[in-house]
């Protein structure tokens, strides 16, 4: 009887274990938000070394994708942002949205 008691009280704590192990797919997790931002972090980090031509940059992640928003003087620096982006972070994508200035 103490056995049987016992592979069933193994049985439910295996259940409750896995649907407490279940993630919604749906959501992000905490580890990919904190990702983003780190990530966030060090291409903005990394656009401020680069110099001036850059201080007008913004930079978000979602989900492994950055955005740059913003406007650069020239399409060289539009392009030198793209490249900057890519030596900090292997992204999962880029989205660049720099206006060069007219």
């Amino acid at each position: 009887m103490k056995t049987s008691l016992q592979i069933i009280g193994m049985f439910v704590f295996l259940i409750l274990a896995s649907v407490g192990c279940s993630s919604d797919l749906s959501r992000t997790h905490r580890g990919d938000l904190l990702d983003d931002k780190v990530t966030t972090q060090r291409v903005h980090s990394a656009l401020q070394r680069a110099g001036n031509d850059f201080q007008n940059i913004q930079v978000q992640t979602t989900n492994g994708v950055v955005v740059l928003n913003g406007t650069v003087a020239t399409k060289q620096t539009r392009s030198r942002a793209e490249q900057i982006v890519r030596s900090v972070h292997r992204a999962d994508g880029m989205e660049n949205n720099l206006q060069v200035r007219k």
